[in-house]
């Protein structure tokens, strides 16, 4: 019997060089594809119990099944979209009032100021005037930037969702070709891995939801009992940016503080 011939190490190891760079090379240029695809793939683990429920419950095909989950996603998304523009709107209408109010709290910080570190109104114009204007240099860049990150993102939900729905429907077929891709005495791991992946991306997405809506319950609740006006939106928000580590927490912080002082009266403050 011919022996089997072992590559040398240096072999292998350029083999395993050159796949980590086509891989790194593959994830940087093809983002715009990978990303929707990645988020699919989790929306679909998370909506696999729902698009089985139609399909074995209600006996709807499976086309109509997925189709059906992720339309309900999408309602889901939209009332959360639609709840938080419903609160801004209402927080625009009171526009004047907030005008106001900034202004005065304006007035109050340029007087401390000047109390404290001898800068006078004037000085204090003219160093906002200045850093105003280099903001205002860069805002024909900015805009252009907002206006493809918006098309950007509409881009990446439309595509999204077609991989999510897609994902859903040929779920046997991408079964059966990752049982294919190995021995047929390890189609048994194979199958307990896959379920145990679903399984605690499932979880971890159900506590991350659970989580999300304990946050904003609990804002919302010491926000009513404080007085504050706007709570049901800083609560929203509270929990949305909590997504975020680290940094989603303060962002809201840093916006319910902006909000109550803008909102409140001085003396409730």
């Amino acid at each position: 019997m011919a022996l089997k011939s072992v590559p040398p190490f240096y072999t292998k190891l350029a083999m395993v060089l050159i796949s980590m760079i086509a891989l790194g090379y593959l994830v940087i240029h093809g983002k715009e594809i990978l990303s929707p695809l990645i988020f699919a793939m989790l929306f679909s683990i998370m909506l696999l119990p729902l698009a089985k429920f139609f399909e074995n419950k209600v006996r709807l095909p499976r086309g109509a099944s997925s189709g059906i989950a992720v339309i309900l996603f999408v309602a889901v998304i939209a009332g959360i979209i639609y709840l938080v523009g419903s609160q801004i709107s209402n927080l625009a209408s009171d526009w004047p009032q907030l005008r106001d109010q900034v202004t005065t709290s304006f007035a109050n910080i340029q007087d401390w100021i000047a109390e404290h570190y001898d800068i006078n109104a004037t000085k204090q114009m003219n160093y906002v005037h200045s850093a105003t204007s280099k903001i205002l240099d860069g805002s024909t860049a900015a805009i252009g930037t907002t206006v493809l990150s918006v098309s950007s993102m509409l881009l990446f939900l439309i595509f999204m969702l077609i991989d999510t729905f897609f994902l859903l429907l040929y779920r046997r077929l991408l079964m059966r070709f990752l049982v294919a891709a190995f021995k047929d005495e390890h189609s048994g791991t194979v199958y307990d891995v896959v379920e145990r992946i679903q399984y605690i991306i499932r979880k971890y997405i159900t506590g991350l939801i659970l989580e999300m809506t304990i946050v904003a319950a609990v804002v919302c609740t010491v926000f009513l009992i404080g007085g504050i006006k706007y709570a049901f939106l800083l609560g929203l928000l509270t929990g949305l940016f909590n997504i975020i580590p680290y940094i989603g927490i303060f962002t809201a912080l840093l916006l319910s503080v902006l909000i109550t002082f803008s909102t409140a009266t001085i003396g409730k403050v």
